[in-house]
């Protein structure tokens, strides 16, 4: 079974760091990875870290962050 992964990139410029949700969903983290870091090789920004993530992981983890334990 193919587990649905939801794509978080971590992404600096100018010096200031931003965490944003891919718009789409993956099946392939690592192919989708490598994409993701060829394409921002030629943009202004860095493409500095991404995380795949289960809907279960997901959840678990923006309720940590947001302090909903």
């Amino acid at each position: 079974m193919l587990d649905a992964l939801i794509v978080t990139l971590w992404i600096e410029h100018n010096g200031q760091m931003y965490i944003k949700e891919a718009d789409g969903i993956t099946s392939n983290c690592e192919a989708t990875s490598k994409d993701l870091f060829h394409r921002f090789e030629k943009l202004p920004m860095k493409l500095v870290a991404v995380k795949c993530d289960t809907a279960k992981s997901y959840k678990n983890r923006k309720e940590y962050f947001n302090d909903k334990r």
